[in-house]
């Protein structure tokens, strides 16, 4: 069946501890693209990551306002900005990256990754350990 609804259910609590919750991805069929909705609770914020093969990553906001921070690799200083209902933000390869929540209500937002989530191994810790 090619349809789908949000379950209220938590699919995991992601590697940077935003709520997860699957919509479409491996385990309804989907090969190449995955859709899922990431939930950042008032007052909180993710912890700053990276991943390491997901080639881009784009997040579509719902509800709520925050801020988010994005890492180019080599640069010093991060691009940090506001995103309300209806921002779109894309997050590059090897880019840190983290979101606050810094309104009264959820944060939400629908994360698209292209490919697939391989595994819980996929987000790691900013900054990235030096190729040995």
């Amino acid at each position: 069946m090619p349809k789908y609804h949000r379950t209220e259910k938590l699919t995991v609590i992601a590697p940077d501890g935003a709520e997860i919750r699957d919509l479409i991805g491996r385990e309804q069929g989907a090969t190449r693209l995955a859709v899922y909705e990431a939930l950042v609770p008032p007052g909180t914020r993710i912890a700053k990551m990276y991943h390491q093969t997901v080639l881009e990553e784009i997040w579509y906001f719902t509800q709520g306002v925050g801020i988010v921070h994005l890492h180019h690799p080599g640069e010093e200083a991060e691009e940090v900005f506001d995103v309300t209902p209806g921002d779109a933000v894309l997050v590059p390869a090897g880019h840190g990256f983290w979101v606050e929540n810094t309104g009264a209500d959820a944060l939400i937002f629908l994360c698209c990754d292209s490919p697939i989530w391989p595994s819980d191994a996929e987000a790691q810790p900013w900054p990235p350990l030096p190729p040995r």
